[in-house]
């Protein structure tokens, strides 16, 4: 017979205090009694059937980081026994206690000075939690915006923004919800300790929270997809999943034995804030140092070089990705030592492919070939992307005198096949870079220096690049 039961993720609010007790209150009536509160989970053990009565209430002199116990929740744990109530489990401030007695004298009969504990025990500190939350996840969507401003092709592209994006809404909505509630609440209780009745309970918001949870599962499966097929990718972001769960698991037991150990709270909090920073910047120093001892990182790629070669004392890889656009569709040229690479990120709002073609190190002088094209699929974002290869091009001009500017110039659309051709000017000299645009999709593209295009090569690289 199993002796122990484990209730994960029960997500209720300690606030929630008529639904908590009526919760345990079932559960010792079929057997079960409240043993222990952990972070992610409420244990029980197996116990005779009774109909007991339970109690929430705070200490404020208990908490996360401070001395454990705390100083004088013994005398109170004592006071609350001598009124029938004893305890059945604790989570830092919150105390649960239970009575066999139905008659038994309530813990907490003062409703002001009740308020004022539980203002000072755990409202003070979820505020300040939730405060914090809300402020680091406006920075960083801040820095998402700022992002997408400023490099829109490549981040519409990338689902891994998309999911962050995504992932950071629901925390948004969790933390303002949370302060809402808990403002909505404390002026409802302001006026119950004013007029000296019970305080009324907050209730928990299981619902929303539930929804964070499985939105953050499907995050994070989406985040294992958007690896690709690179196996070096995926062990390693597990790896750093397993370290993370590591430091989190190093940083509390040291807390806690902190805690047995009485040290200050702010040494507690000083400690285990530099176990965890200490960690982060190990295992960043240990991958970068694994990284550039590695020759080759071809262990990351998504797919595997069709060979490789040594020039200049380096390893060179060779690939043969498909590509719209050869070097061989524009001039005869007799060369079948090419290396071509595709690199194309989807997201359900743009895609974005870069492409290249290269001669072997070491052999004769050969033309390369470099080339994007970027679908938009929603059409506001068109000109965002278009303005983005532009604004590229003039990153520094305002660095520069007016006579040195880059700056893309219209030139004549119809040889090429596009609606809009515009072409880079460097130091007002026209160069072998265009952007062709189409409704919805555009092309930059940089060709030899010292190519003279031909309209036959115009339209045969509008042509590949339209139907790519």
């Amino acid at each position: 017979m199993k002796h122990t039961k484990r209730e994960w993720m029960p997500l209720y609010s300690f606030l929630d205090r008529k639904r908590v007790t009526g919760h345990l209150a079932d559960m010792a009536a079929r057997g079960w009694m409240l043993d222990r509160l952990g972070t992610w989970s409420w244990h029980y053990r197996r116990a005779e059937p009774k109909q007991l009565r339970f109690t929430i209430t705070f200490f404020a002199g208990a908490g996360r980081f401070s001395p454990a116990p705390a100083a004088g929740l013994d005398t109170f744990q004592d006071y609350c026994a001598q009124a029938g109530w004893h305890r059945a489990a604790s989570s830092d401030q919150v105390q649960v206690f239970y009575s066999e007695d139905p008659d038994a004298v309530p813990i907490d009969t003062d409703p002001a000075a009740e308020l004022e504990n539980i203002r000072r025990s755990i409202g003070k500190p979820m505020v300040c939690s939730y405060i914090a939350l809300l402020l680091i996840i406006l920075l960083y969507m801040a820095m998402n915006f700022r992002s997408l401003l400023t490099d829109t092709v490549n981040v519409l592209s990338n689902p891994a923004f998309l999911l962050s994006f995504a992932g950071e809404l629901p925390l948004l909505v969790l933390a303002v919800a949370s302060l809402t509630l808990y403002g909505r609440w404390l002026r409802k209780a302001k006026a119950a300790a004013e007029a000296n009745l019970p305080l009324p309970d907050l209730r928990s918001a299981r619902g929303l929270s539930i929804l964070c949870l499985v939105w953050a599962g499907l995050l994070m499966v989406g985040a294992l997809a958007s690896l690709g097929d690179s196996t070096g990718m995926v062990f390693l972001t597990i790896g750093m999943l397993l370290f993370f769960a590591l430091t989190w698991f190093l940083a509390n037991t040291a807390r806690k034995a902190m805690q047995g150990l009485r040290f200050p709270r702010w040494a507690n909090l000083l400690v285990t804030v530099g176990i965890i920073a200490a960690m982060m910047i190990g295992e960043f120093a240990g991958l970068l140092a694994f990284l550039l001892r590695t020759p080759s990182a071809v262990w990351l790629e998504d797919r595997p070089p069709v060979e490789t070669y040594t020039a200049h004392g380096m390893t060179w890889s060779v690939y043969a990705d498909p590509i719209p656009l050869r070097v061989e569709d524009l001039i005869d040229i007799d060369y079948d030592g090419w290396s071509t690479e595709a690199d194309v990120e989807w997201s359900p709002l743009a895609t974005h492919g870069e492409y290249r073609q290269d001669a072997r190190l070491g052999d004769k002088d050969l033309p390369e070939l470099r080339y994007e094209i970027v679908t938009v699929k929603i059409p506001f974002l068109y000109d965002l992307c278009k303005r983005d290869f532009i604004q590229w091009v003039e990153r520094d001009n305002d660095q520069l005198p007016v006579e040195y500017w880059e700056e893309y110039r219209t030139v004549a659309p119809a040889p090429w096949g596009a609606e809009e051709v515009l072409q880079r000017y460097s130091s007002g000299e026209p160069v072998n870079q265009f952007l062709l645009c189409w409704p919805d999709r555009m092309a930059e593209v940089n060709l030899p220096w010292d190519w003279d295009l031909t309209a036959d090569q115009m339209a045969v690289i509008g042509e590949k690049l339209l139907n790519a």
